[in-house]
C-alpha cells in the first residue's frame, strides 16, 4: 500500500529490492511484483521456525553467502520473517519467491491478547486507504487486557465511515479488534527519516 502511495505520487514505477550489510544484496522483484526473487545463483536460503529452528513455510529466513571472500558468512539468521511462495512466478525466473515480500522483523512482533502482530502488516493496512492521510498506534494494558488503538487523520471522505473500514480491515486481516480514533487533522507526528509510529505503552510498566 505505502509503495502504490509512492508511485502514485511520483508517476513512477517501484521495485522492492532487500539485501543486509552482513551478506549483500539477496533479493529482488522483477516486472510482476509478484514478490522477492531469492537471488539463489549467489546465495543458499533457509526458512526456518525462529524458535525450533526447524524447516517452514513461513518463518526467519536464513543466508550463506557464496560469493564473498573477505567475509564469508554461514547460516546467518536475518531477523526477517518471510513466506514462500509455492508456485513459481509467470515472469519465467525459477528462482524461489517470498510473498510480499518481508513480512516484518521477528523482534518487532508484538505479542496483542495472543496475536502476533507487526507493525509492517498494520501500515499495510492502513495505508490501503487513501482517505487516511497519517497514523499512530498505542498499545496499552487496561486491567488483564492488552488494548491497541490506531489514531488516523482523515484527509477527505466521511471520518466515521472511514474509521470503521480502517477497523474492519484490521479485524478481519489479524482477527483482533482495535480501537480507531480520529484525530485531526495536523496533529499526528510526522517523520523524515525512520518513522516511530507504534508506542508500546506495556514496557514502561
Amino acid at each position: 500500500s505505502t509503495r502504490r502511495r509512492i508511485e502514485a505520487a511520483w508517476g513512477a514505477k517501484c521495485f522492492d529490492h532487500a539485501g543486509a550489510t552482513e551478506v549483500g544484496a539477496w533479493g529482488f522483484e522483477c516486472e510482476e511484483q509478484a514478490g522477492l526473487h531469492l537471488n539463489e545463483g549467489s546465495f543458499i536460503f533457509e526458512v526456518i521456525d525462529p524458535d525450533s529452528g526447524a524447516p517452514a513455510e513461513e518463518g526467519e529466513l536464513v543466508v550463506t553467502n557464496l560469493e564473498r571472500v573477505g567475509s564469508p558468512v554461514i547460516r546467518y539468521r536475518t531477523g526477517d520473517r518471510v513466506r514462500l511462495a509455492s508456485s513459481n512466478c509467470v515472469c519465467g525466473r525459477t528462482y524461489r519467491r517470498i510473498e510480499g515480500g518481508v513480512i516484518g522483523r521477528i523482534d518487532d512482533a508484538l505479542l496483542v491478547r495472543g496475536v502476533s502482530v507487526y507493525p509492517s502488516a498494520i501500515e499495510d493496512l492502513v495505508r490501503s486507504f487513501s482517505e487516511v492521510d497519517e497514523f499512530a498506534v498505542d498499545i496499552d494494558r487496561r486491567g488483564t487486557m492488552d488494548e491497541m488503538t490506531v489514531r488516523i487523520e482523515v484527509k477527505n471522505g466521511e471520518a466515521g465511515e472511514i474509521s470503521s473500514k480502517v477497523g474492519r480491515a484490521i479485524h478481519e486481516a489479524l482477527s483482533l479488534r482495535v480501537e480507531i480514533q480520529v484525530a485531526p487533522h495536523g496533529t499526528l507526528p510526522r517523520f523524515e527519516l525512520k518513522a516511530r509510529r507504534f508506542t508500546d505503552h506495556r514496557v514502561h510498566e
